[in-house]
Order: structure tokens, then sequence, then C-alpha cells
């Protein structure tokens, strides 16, 4: 019997007949990876950190029936080797399949657990699920409930499902609890008999001919496992081997500064290719058949055949006989990082044709070796490299990389990133504007990633360089840092080239001191970096709307501008403030500029939909501001470009001062509404209001409501009161 993944949940779970399991126990002591390999099931099957897959997931990876039907032997075998990749180097998803397996052995090892409930348990159950039902129910949920359970009511006491029993028209407020708790134990039943059935047919596949198996004794271990095999986090992988990293000393500062570059709208490019490295000798994997066809004498185990561990079919019982030279099982191929852990929408920069393009990642999809990726508004994606796991936030751009040594590395643009791993040696590269380092422990608990781009108003965004806000930030456990220098110049002044960085505790960079890196405790740290990003109703309906469109048509771009027209105001700001993240600013300047019934946006609308997309643009670099200056031209008001475009970039004191504040007041009464929302989101930035006096004025309300609150502003612009506080 060939040692796989399946056979050895099916071992260390003792689902196996007694001669089996003495074969494979055997075959386990002789094997180095498979030890390895158990050491870690048993890890992450008890660690309660580790997440678990979405239920409503897709894709192969997520899809929760893709575990029943490798659990069940029913997987298509072209799927069955990328599953089992899948779950070797993902710790959430080997522990969901051991877990899962567990579970199912242990219910078939119990006969109890499958039997019927006699007359005390039924009673005692009804009553519990009766008061659970009338705490938490809903009334047009107790009627649904109360005409589907009428007909398993009456079969049980053998009457016609349409008459009802004498005495319930009295009684009817009891209805609900006795129907939820009859289609409760009903369910109960039909699940335990469906399981009870699919664990004895897979007993049945190896149980013939052979004699009633004995009592399954415990697995042998050779001595010493104990205390080796729960260091190792998974199998060997090829690549070269990396030294431990030695005792940190105290952050001493060093006099040599480095030189950040602020990110620009196009990504700089990769760095020379790298030549392959030697693969390390790892324990001999060997793929067998699938298991619609097992290899001719060769007994099945209860749960199939797939990729095996070690060992061969030669093995004799009681002889551990050296596994024959096979290919090595690899993570993804070394043209991939990684992949796709979540349906959360995920998109990449792809070349065709000759010119790049953004297209979706599906779900359990691999990732190429450099990876220019963008996580939209409404979505935070999961991916996994090389066993590290990297959820981007929403709005966030990032490249995703793998080093020579084999370590990933994480370059974020712009936005925020959250880096974790269940590996206690697992280590990443991180470049965040000028703090480039490596985290090389501390990963168990979540590492926090942002770049913020920030511009001063006023500026020109075609000479002027936005100002670059970083930083690392350690969460609940410390983390050991050890900088690279950004573009090999150095590390930073301020902090030591390699040091501790306790929990709750951040490493910050400015561009205005492009040499220097601070500490700044942080207690607490900030909500997105403790709690995942939750969304409201409409967030999460406009959310449903892309995925639907985007599985209907399979083309990003047209399900995006499909949506940009849809009749759903959140559907179609989703849609417009995706496209300007991919570069593409023409549907979200017409919705920000459409006055049409129906169309126009409300006033909270129109703020979220302009501070999310055109802030970003015009810090992005020359290029970016330039295609949303050429927006503004082409789907704004006709003559207005160059007035928007000021409004949008803001103005500095001196501009205020010489004339831009009466042409902020005087296009409160504006005709076109976008002018007069731009002026009233400018003039609220610079003086600052109080509630009230923001009230005083609505760029979307009648002339003669508007008519108060412009002659507000007049008279705080003759008063010379249009000025930011402090400002002279």
């Amino acid at each position: 019997m060939r040692l796989t993944l399946r056979t050895l949940l099916a071992c260390l779970d003792h689902v196996l007949p007694v001669t089996e399991q003495h074969e494979l126990d055997a075959k386990l002591a002789g094997s180095a990876a498979a030890r390895q390999l158990v050491a870690r099931i048993r890890r992450v099957v008890e660690q309660p950190g580790i997440p678990a897959p979405r239920l409503d997931g897709r894709g192969l990876a997520a899809d929760a029936n893709s575990v029943a039907e490798y659990l069940d032997n029913c997987l298509d075998p072209d799927r069955l080797e990328t599953f089992e990749r899948i779950c070797l180097e993902s710790d959430m998803h080997l522990a969901e399949v051991a877990a899962c397996h567990q579970i199912l052995a242990r219910i078939a090892a119990d006969p109890a657990a499958t039997a019927p409930l006699d007359a005390a348990g039924r009673k005692k159950l009804l009553v519990a699920l009766g008061q659970r039902s009338t705490e938490t129910g809903e009334e047009s949920r107790r009627r649904e409930v109360f005409e589907n359970a009428r007909a398993v009511h009456a079969a049980l006491d053998g009457a016609p499902a349409d008459r009802q029993p004498s005495g319930t028209r009295g009684r009817a407020a009891a209805w609900p609890a006795w129907v939820a708790a009859l289609v409760a134990l009903a369910l109960l039943v039909v699940l335990g008999t469906f399981l009870f059935e699919a664990v004895g047919r897979g007993r049945s596949r190896s149980a013939a001919g052979r004699r009633e198996p004995e009592v399954a004794r415990e697995p042998v271990r050779p001595p010493g496992e104990e205390h080796v095999a729960e260091a190792a986090a998974s199998p060997p992988v090829a690549g070269p081997q990396v030294e431990t990293t030695p005792p940190v000393a105290p952050p001493v500062a060093t006099p040599v500064p480095a030189v950040a570059s602020v990110p620009a709208e196009t990504p700089p490019p990769a760095p020379p290719a790298e030549p392959p490295p030697v693969a390390a000798p790892v324990p001999a994997v060997v793929a067998t058949a699938p298991p619609s066809q097992p290899a001719p004498g060769m007994p099945r185990v209860p749960h199939g055949d797939a990729l095996a561990i070690a060992g061969t079919a030669a093995d004799t019982a009681g002889v551990v006989a050296p596994a024959p030279p096979a290919p090595a099982l690899e993570p993804p191929p070394e043209e991939s990082l990684g992949f796709a852990d979540a349906d959360d929408l995920l998109i990449h920069r792809v070349s065709g044709e000759g010119k790049p393009a953004w297209q979706a990642v599906a779900a359990g999809a691999p990732l190429a070796a450099r990876e220019d990726l963008v996580a939209p508004f409404g979505f935070q994606p999961d991916i996994q490299v090389r066993g590290v796991t990297i959820r981007l936030l929403p709005g966030t751009r990032a490249l995703v990389s793998v080093e020579a040594d084999g370590v990933p590395r994480l370059e974020v643009v712009f936005g925020r990133a959250i880096v974790r791993a269940s590996r206690p040696d697992a280590r990443i590269g991180i470049a965040a504007a000028g703090l480039v380092g490596t985290v090389t422990a501390g990963l168990a608990d979540p590492v926090a990633v942002s770049v913020d781009l920030e511009r001063a108003p006023g500026g020109d965004p075609a000479h002027d360089a936005a100002r670059v806000r970083a930083a690392v930030i350690a969460s609940n456990g410390g983390i050991v840092w050890r900088q690279a220098g950004a573009g090999g110049q150095g590390v930073l002044q301020g902090i030591a080239a390699e040091g501790l960085l306790d929990a709750r505790t951040a490493l910050t960079w400015e561009s205005t001191s492009p040499g220097v890196g601070k500490t700044a405790r942080l207690d607490p740290p900030p909500a997105w970096v403790v709690a995942p990003q939750q969304l409201d109703r409409l967030q999460r309906s406009a959310s449903d709307a892309v995925r639907e469109r985007l599985a209907a048509t399979g083309s990003l771009d047209r399900s995006l501008r499909e949506l940009s027209a849809d009749r759903r105001a959140e559907n179609r700001i989703l849609a417009a403030a995706t496209l300007a993240l991919l570069g593409d600013f023409d549907v979200a300047v017409e919705l920000l500029c459409d006055e049409s019934p129906g169309r126009r946006l409300e006033q909270r609308q129109w703020a979220n939909l302009e501070a999310g997309v055109v802030p970003l643009a015009l810090a992005r670099g020359a290029n970016a501001a330039a295609r949303l200056r050429q927006a503004l031209e082409d789907r704004g008001p006709h003559g207005k470009a160059e007035a928007l475009f000021a409004m949008a970039r803001g103005f500095s004191d001196d501009e205020l001062a010489a004339g831009a504040a009466a042409t902020l007041v005087e296009g409160l009464d504006d005709a076109d509404l976008v002018v007069r929302r731009y002026a009233f989101k400018c003039l609220c930035d610079i003086v600052q209001p109080a509630a009230a006096d923001r009230l005083r004025y609505r760029p979307d309300g009648l002339p003669s409501l508007r008519r108060e609150g412009v002659e507000w502003w007049r008279g705080q612009l003759q008063k010379g009161l249009i000025r930011r506080p402090g400002a002279a």
C-alpha cells in the first residue's frame, strides 16, 4: 500500500485493517518526509488560530464540496493532484481536510453516534431544539417550517398529511417549537445514516477476502519523534537552504542613510533573472494511479489513493525498503509563486496582444513568478505564497514575487496589506516605500504594511511629488526585522540593521526624511490591523453584483462597464472606483458630473466616490493626473475642465489670497452641480466650519434655498475668513 496523504490520514485516525495499519506504520517509520507531515497535521489541527475556508467559497480549494468529494474518494482524478498540492502548501486547507477526516473517523468508530435515539433521548432533543427555536426563530420562518414538517409529523403518526390532530388549534403557539424539533430530528437521522453508510462502503472495499480486523494499535514512532517532528511545518521543498537567524541585537543607529524613491504610476521593472536554484535532496514522493484505476494487486485504502508520500508496493511486511528515485513533490512550479485563496475579487496585470491589461484571478488559480496585483474596493482577497498568507485590503496595489532564496516578497505600492503564517520558520521580504527588509521571525501574529500617498493642496502633480508615509506594524506579537536598504543604498538611520520590533509597535518612514526610520508605539493598533474591514449592506450587495456579472461574462472590463450603467447607484460607484484603480477615470468622472434624473448621486455618495478616486489619482504621479485631466475634458461640463481640475488639486494659502477664495465662493452659484459640489468641498476643507454652518448650504438644493448659504459664505469672504486655521 502506498503512503499517500489520504492513506496517511486513514492511518492516523485508525480506520485501516490491522495488516495495512502495520504496513503503513513501517513505512512511516522509514520516511522523514512522512513524519514531518504527520507532525504538521497534528499541529495545524490543534492550532486555534488557523482560519477556516469560507462557507460560500468557490473554486477547487475553497469549495466545501471538494473536501467532501476528496474524503469520499469521489473527486475527479484530473483535479485530485491539484487539490492535494494545495493541501500540502496551505495549512488552512490541510487543517480542514485532516479535521473533517478525524470527525468522520470518530463517528464511524462509535456506533452510538449513528444509532437511533431512544424515547428519553428524543424527548430531551425535542425540548432543547424547541427552546432554541422559540428564542431565535422568526415568525415567517416558523410558518414555513410548520408547513414543511406537517408531512413528517403525519408520517410518524400514520395519519394523512392534510389532517390536523385534534386540540392543536388551541395550542397554535406551541407548534413552531415542535415543528422545528421534528425537522431537526429527521435531518439528524438522515445525516447519521449517510455518514455511517459512506464509511461502511469505504471499509468494505478493503475488507473483502481478509479476516476481521483486530483492535488497531497506536502507530509505531521512532524514538524522539515527539520532540523533533513538531518543529517541521511542511515537507522539504526544493531550493537553497537558509541559515537560521542569529540572536537579535538591540537597535543601534547607523550613520549611512537610505534614499527612498516615491512609487510611480508604472511599477518598477522586474529585477534581472537569477539562475535557477539547485534542488535540495528530498525524500522520494511518487504519484499513484487515480482512485478509479488502482495498481494491480494493490489494496485500496478506505479513502482512496492519490499522491504517494513514500514507500512502494514492493515493500514487505515488517521490512522498510528504500523508496526508488522519483520526482520530488514541490510547491507550485518555479514559474508560479502561489495561488489565490478565496473568491474575493483579485485583479492582476497581464500582457496580451503587445500591451498590458488587467484580468481577474480565479480562486485557486496559480500566480506567476512576479505579479502586479490590485484589490478593488469592497474586496479583501487572500493569496498563499510559499506558506505565507497575504491579505490585500480594499484599494491596494502590490507587487508579489519570490526572491532567489525562495523567500516570498511583498511590495506595497499604495494601500494596506496584512501578512501572517502558521509556520514558525516562515519569512517574507517587505518593501513599503523606504522601508525595505525581511521579517525573519514573528509571522504567527499578523504583521501589517501600509503605504499612504498625500499631496499638499495647490501642488502641481506633474512636478511636485506626493508625500509618502509607510509603516510596518507588529500587532499582537513581536517580529524580527532585518533591513535590506532601499535600492541597495544602505540602511536607515534611527533603527537597527536588525532588531526586535515589540508588539503593538510600528516602523515608520516618510519621504520628507528619506534616510531616517522611526519606531512608534501604537496602543491600541489601528482598527484595520486588529479586525477585517466590515462592509455595510449596500457595499456587500455591490460586491456580490460584481461577482455575479463577472461569472456571467467572464470579462473583467465588460463586467465593470456594464455595472457602471446599472440602475443601482452602489453598483455604479463600485464599478467606477475599480476602473479608476486600474487607470481608467472616464467612468468615474462621468458619474461625478452626471445630473440626469435617476443617475445623479446623492451628496454623500458623490463625496465618497470623489474621495476614493480623485486624491489617489493626483498622488499616483504625472501620468495618472494627466489621464484624470483628460477625463474631465472629455466627460465633464463643457469649458470647465480647468476649473474642476484646479479645485480637485486644491489651493495653497498664497492662491487663496490671490483670488482663489473669491472664485470658490462664486462657484457656489454655478449652473453645473459638479462645480457647486467641488466649490463647497474646497471651502469646507479650507475653513473647517462648524456643523451648523455646513448646513447653511446644499449644493443640490433649489436656487431659492441655496441663496441664503451663498450670502453667508460671501460674508465670510468679505471678513477675510476664507483661509486655513492658523494661516496669516
